[in-house]
C-alpha cells in the first residue's frame, strides 16, 4: 500500500483531520508481524489473511478489519497465456527468468501459494530453501526485497515477477513489463489492519475508524494513471 503512494495519502487526511500524527515503517507483511509480535509498533495494515488470523488467535493482536482489497498481479516483458495457470506453466517450462519478492511479504507468501497450487496439477518438482518453497532452476530469482525491488530488477533483466495491482500501475510508466490480469479468485489481496496487543489505544481506535469511515471514499477514489488501484 506504501509502493501504490496510497498509504501517505491516508496518513496525511487522518492527521489533517485528527491533529495527530501518525509513524510508519514499510516492510513486508512477515516482518510487519514480526514488529507486532514484539510490541513494537500499536497497529499493522498487512494482506496476508492466514497469517494475520494466526497472529489474532495467539493474542498479538486485537482483532483484523479489512480496510481494502484489490488483486495480485503478474508483470512480464513477453506475453502470456489467458488463464494463470497456464501463464503459470508456461513460466515453469519456457524456464522464463522469474523474480520473487523471496521477504516473507504478502506477495511472497501468495507466489508460494501459486506454485504449491501448479504443482498439485502438473509434474512440477519444488524446493524449500531460505527462500521459501519455489520451482528448482536458476531462472528462478530471490532477492529478498520489497516490491519495487523486485519489479525494477524485472524490467532490467526482462523478467517476470508477481505484484500487487497497486504498486504495479505505480511503475507502469517507467518500465517496459506489461501488466497481467486474471479472473481468478486465488488472486484476490485483501488488506487488514491490526492494532496490536489486548488493547485499543484512543489513537489507533481513531485511525481504524477513519480507514473504515472517512477513509473509504479516499481508497475507493484512488486512482494511478486514471486506474482504480483499491477497492472497499
Amino acid at each position: 500500500m506504501r509502493d501504490s503512494g496510497l498509504l501517505d495519502v491516508l496518513v496525511e487526511q487522518f492527521e489533517a483531520e485528527s491533529g495527530l500524527t501518525v509513524e510508519y515503517v514499510a516492510v513486508g507483511t512477515g516482518a510487519a508481524l514480526n514488529l507486532g509480535r514484539n510490541g513494537d509498533v500499536d497497529a499493522l495494515i498487512v494482506h496476508a489473511p492466514d497469517q494475520e488470523t494466526t497472529f489474532v488467535e495467539d493474542g498479538y493482536g486485537l482483532h483484523r478489519t479489512q480496510i481494502a482489497w484489490n488483486a495480485f498481479v503478474l508483470l512480464s516483458p513477453v506475453a502470456l497465456p489467458d488463464s494463470l495457470d497456464a501463464a503459470l506453466n508456461f513460466i515453469v517450462e519456457e524456464e522464463h527468468c522469474f523474480v520473487s519478492r523471496g521477504d516473507n511479504s504478502g506477495t511472497h507468501m501468495k507466489e508460494q501459494e501459486l506454485w504449491q497450487r501448479l504443482a498439485q496439477g502438473e509434474n512440477l518438482t519444488l524446493v524449500d530453501n531460505g527462500n521459501g518453497l519455489h520451482p528448482e532452476g536458476e531462472w528462478y530469482h530471490s532477492i529478498g526485497q520489497g516490491m519495487g525491488a523486485a519489479i525494477n530488477m524485472a524490467d532490467e533483466k526482462a523478467c517476470i515477477t508477481l505484484s500487487d495491482r497497486g504498486t504495479a500501475l505505480q511503475f507502469q510508466k517507467h518500465i517496459d513489463l506489461t501488466m497481467h490480469e486474471f479472473d481468478d479468485t486465488s488472486l484476490y489481496n485483501p488488506y487488514s489492519f491490526l492494532p496490536v496487543g489486548s488493547n485499543l489505544t484512543p489513537g489507533v481506535e481513531l485511525f481504524e475508524a477513519y480507514l473504515i469511515g472517512s477513509g473509504r471514499s479516499t481508497i475507493e477514489n484512488y486512482t494511478i494513471n486514471g486506474e482504480p488501484a483499491f477497492f472497499v
